[in-house]
């Protein structure tokens, strides 16, 4: 579990990724204040509420067309369908009324939302909805690949790799930093790939 870079051949994706597994397995996270600390322990009661109808800053839409199979899990009409247990989980998840609602766990911050509608058997997300403030024209669709990540990795519970930015390099040292503070206990692996784009 050495943090190190594994080719696409040996990858259980076919591309190449990089294993964060010993960083993210083995650190722990605390909050930078008390005031964050008391924050974190009051979402943990939340039922989504405080989520629904919520949307980033200066919101604009992707138009994407993924899917997932029902069989992953069968989700419930509205709730939380990801809540930290611990400050080592950094996202809470909402679903309502068809949309699911990305929040920073640390401070209930909401960062994307996207739909989530069942088709037979399949969840289908037709749209993201992210703060224009936070996309960068040279990587536009990194934030459908972290949208992406969450619902497979935490929503459905599946190991997926998480995107890296491609705006600039980034050390071994980066990357592991990067995943951790991003995605806690579930950036197990991290990926440069934009794979899937053809069909955006």
């Amino acid at each position: 579990m050495e943090p190190r870079w594994i080719d696409g051949a040996n990858s259980p994706w076919g591309f190449p990724v990089f294993d964060c597994r010993a960083i993210a397995t083995t650190m722990s996270a605390s909050a930078s204040n008390n005031d964050v600390a008391e924050q974190f322990v009051a979402l943990r009661s939340s039922d989504g509420s405080h989520l629904f109808g919520k949307r980033p800053a200066n919101a604009v839409q992707i138009e994407v067309d993924i899917t997932y199979p029902v069989s992953l899990r069968n989700l419930p009409d509205r709730g939380m369908i990801f809540q930290a247990e611990s400050m080592g989980d950094k996202w809470d998840i909402a679903l309502d009324a068809n949309v699911v609602t990305f929040a920073r766990s640390c401070t209930g911050e909401v960062v994307y939302n996207c739909n989530l509608v069942r088709v037979n058997d399949e969840y289908r997300v037709s749209a993201i909805v992210v703060s224009e403030d936070m996309i960068d024209e040279s990587d536009v669709y990194f934030h459908v690949h972290v949208v992406n990540f969450l619902l497979y990795s935490h929503v459905f519970d599946v190991v997926y790799p998480h995107p890296l930015p491609l705006t600039g390099d980034m050390s071994e040292d980066d990357i592991l930093l990067h995943s951790f503070t991003a995605y806690g206990q579930r950036g197990w692996f991290a990926t440069r790939e934009r794979f899937g784009e053809e069909s955006q």
